[in-house]
């Protein structure tokens, strides 16, 4: 007990403020200085053996398909080189690019000009059957290389659904429908206003439609296509039905372009000799009104013609002469033995109606019953061999059209189509059929989707010009 008393109570004690080496201040800043020295060294040292690479070396650089830089080093900083945007395609240039051609304006006489329509032309042909008022369009030494001027004081047209009614006259400075017309046309100081009456329509065109679609099912969807040779397709519009007016170029002046002016689709034609343009089966209903048509004429070949071009089932509307014949025929400059003939019977029509100067027939779904009619009627014969689709400068047949056969008398030849609109999104049926080459449902379906997307694709450029929105558009291939 005595000797540990003794050496723990020992003068000799350590000092206070003895620390461990590496806890110094002076240790930790010479130890870092050290490890930094060597990391330096280490990294110069593996650059200075490390592979060749774009970074260190100049070798790469001797390529000539590379980008040269100058004293390229990982030391050196350098301004980045531009991008080049030239195309690094081989094909050469023609060494004489073609010129470009600058056409002239036509002269002011030419504003109205219709190439395949010049009167001075037709003049060289006859007028027997309307010969003269067919297409006759220029051959390559006489067509013109110059653009067709404007009207002068042409404005934009009025717009759609008013343009129905209203057109600036002098878009279309004809004034003689104005005098001669003007329950069908007049002028208001600068518009043509179109207030729906005429010879044909005693009630109006209203009234005129109001009696058409007791008999004809206007509404139903069943009529969506139809030749018209009159002036009441605007007016169908509010059904959903789209017409096309055709009429030749005659006294009138401007029948056509007053149509085509107002919004409502118009052709310049005749039925004359050669064929309607349109393949066959295409219109739901054809309209006449006070045509004047020869329609027994040269064995029935015009309303042999109207026949070709029906739908089977559709209607064929006349009014004016020679309906009501009896009564006024003598007004009309008209044989009675012409007019007494019943040509429509003959063609297995049907007549759905006949009242005062008003008359409805409607085409049979099939020709079942017309072949067994063929004989005892004394009808036209069915045409063979003939393409019933032909029609451009195709002269027309003394024969009728045969329909597509069918299996049961019911059945609608050809198939039959949906009602609108869904018929819009519907392969036609004779999509199915050996006539129509080339053209499948499965194509149709595509075709029908990529235009549903350029249409929108259009419509939203449309907006950019201020809403103008076309009501009659002409595709690029028919130009």
């Amino acid at each position: 007990m005595p000797n540990c008393r003794k050496n723990g109570t020992s003068n000799t004690t350590p000092p206070q403020n003895l620390l461990p080496p590496l806890r110094k201040p002076l240790m930790k800043v010479l130890l870092l200085t050290i490890l930094c020295s060597l990391s330096y060294f280490l990294g110069s040292y593996k650059t200075q053996n490390f592979p060749p690479s774009i970074s260190s070396s100049t070798t790469l650089l001797q390529d000539p398909n590379c980008l040269q830089t100058k004293n390229l080093s990982t030391h050196q900083k350098y301004p980045p080189q531009p991008l080049h945007y030239e195309s690094q395609h081989t094909l050469s240039l023609p060494l004489h690019p073609p010129k470009t051609h600058n056409f002239s304006i036509c002269p002011r006489n030419f504003t109205h000009y219709c190439p395949c329509q010049d009167p001075h032309r037709e003049s060289q042909y006859s007028v027997e059957r309307l010969l003269h008022r067919e297409r006759h369009c220029p051959n390559d030494a006489e067509k013109l290389r110059c653009l067709v001027p404007k009207p002068q004081g042409y404005r934009r047209p009025v717009p759609w659904p008013k343009s129905r009614d209203y057109a600036w006259f002098n878009n279309v400075p004809f004034k003689r429908l104005t005098v001669s017309k003007k329950n069908w046309v007049r002028l208001e100081g600068d518009r043509l206003f179109f207030p729906g009456g005429g010879t044909s329509f005693p009630m109006g065109i209203k009234g005129y439609i109001d009696r058409l679609k007791k008999i004809v099912p206007l509404k139903s969807g069943t009529i969506r296509t139809v030749l018209d040779v009159a002036s009441f397709g605007a007016s169908l519009m509010d059904y959903k039905i789209l017409t096309m007016s055709i009429a030749p170029r005659d006294i009138h002046e401007a029948q056509v372009q007053f149509a085509l002016e107002r919004g409502v689709p118009a052709m310049l034609g005749v039925l004359s000799m050669n064929r309607l343009p349109y393949p066959s089966r295409s219109f739901d209903m054809a309209h006449c009104s006070r045509c004047l048509v020869q329609w027994t004429a040269y064995d029935g070949l015009n309303l042999l013609e109207i026949d070709r071009v029906l739908h089977p089932g559709g209607f064929w509307v006349l009014s004016g002469p020679p309906i009501g014949w009896r009564v006024s025929y003598k007004g009309w400059e008209r044989s009675a033995q012409d007019l007494e003939k019943n040509l429509a019977r003959r063609l297995c029509w049907k007549k759905v109606r006949e009242k005062g100067l008003f008359a409805v027939w409607q085409k049979p779904t099939n020709h079942v019953h017309c072949f067994q009619k063929l004989k005892a009627l004394k009808s036209p014969k069915f045409c063979n061999e003939v393409d019933p689709d032909a029609a451009w400068y195709r002269k027309m047949d003394a024969c009728i059209t045969p329909l597509p056969k069918v299996v049961d008398i019911h059945d609608v030849s050809g198939g039959a189509l949906e009602k609108w609109p869904k018929r819009l999104k519907s392969a036609p049926p004779r999509l199915n059929t050996a006539t129509s080459e080339g053209t499948t449902t499965w194509t149709f379906d595509k075709d029908n989707i990529q235009w549903k997307q350029r249409v929108l694709y259009y419509d939203s450029v449309l907006k950019l010009f201020g809403g103008v929105r076309p009501s009659q558009l002409t595709p690029e291939h028919m130009i």
